[in-house]
């Protein structure tokens, strides 16, 4: 997991261009009856992006038929969320189209950061829009905030701390290794910041799913030492594996389970004596 960027162009022109794509004449000439609406709700929506405020956020209420016409904006299909999704999952790494809400599955929606269901006004703002896979989008639901207290992370406006806070326990037998993770604040991050990360972690039962998921690394790594080990130079094949490892985590963060997971089976005795 790590932080995106955001969409960078005009909120509110972006709007528009999904309004513009619409064939239905009629919805297009009610939609544009809201827009002085939707513009000063854009705006508030990205002054409180800036601040890092966006739990303070109150809904307008829109009722049928105006809440109708709205939802009707958001297909994740379209031509104009297929171009946003190109460029929010495009980095200096490459095209990385990994959810980061949980670094398992491919981003095949999208997250609305405030609920779409409590916020139609915001079903299309681009920087309300995070890619995702529908696992993560289905666990999440519409609680975001409880008295007034955002409860789930924006990895656009949140950042993740290059420090360690995800570790792993691995016990090695002959033919099975057992995984535990684990979310610890052993290096100090923020408090409030790490109530966020826990409690994502938590909704979205990352560690479980971490470990279930642990067979497809592991093997990974094992074909990955064994050429290297022809090498007849065992700790020369680590330090090239954990340097494998240190440039994964740049492309998919410092936590990056995969790489917390192999770091720690690189650094295990019993791991590396089986290729010996």
């Amino acid at each position: 997991m790590k932080n995106s960027s955001p969409y960078s162009g005009d909120a509110f022109s972006f709007f528009k261009q999904v309004c513009s794509r619409k064939r239905d004449q009629p919805l297009k000439d009610r939609l544009a009856l809201m827009d002085p609406n939707i513009q000063l709700f854009y705006n508030q929506y990205d002054m409180a992006y800036m601040a890092n405020s966006l739990e303070d956020l109150s809904p307008h209420g829109y009722i049928d038929p105006q809440k109708e016409d709205l939802e009707t904006l958001y297909d994740y299909d379209s031509q104009t969320l297929s171009r946003l999704r190109t460029e929010l999952t495009t980095t200096p790494f490459g095209r990385i189209v990994k959810c980061q809400n949980c670094t398992i599955n491919d981003a095949n929606t999208f997250d609305h950061l405030i609920p779409k269901t409590e916020f139609v006004e915001f079903n299309v703002h681009p920087r309300n829009l995070f890619c995702s896979c529908g696992d993560c989008n289905s666990r999440k639901g519409s609680i975001w905030r409880n008295g007034g207290v955002r409860t789930t992370l924006n990895l656009y406006i949140d950042q993740i701390p290059n420090v360690q806070y995800l570790f792993v326990n691995t016990e090695i037998s002959n033919t099975t290794i057992d995984i535990e993770f684990k979310v610890e604040n052993n290096n100090g991050i923020n408090p409030q910041l790490f109530a966020l990360i826990e409690e994502h972690y938590r909704r979205l039962d990352l560690c479980r799913r971490f470990r279930e998921s642990s067979e497809t690394p592991i093997t990974s790594l094992k074909n990955t030492l064994k050429p290297m080990l022809k090498l007849n130079n065992p700790l020369l094949a680590r330090n090239l594996a954990l340097e494998s490892v240190h440039l994964e985590r740049l492309s998919y963060g410092f936590n990056f389970w995969q790489s917390v997971l192999k770091h720690n089976l690189l650094m295990s005795d019993d791991f590396m004596i089986d290729f010996e």
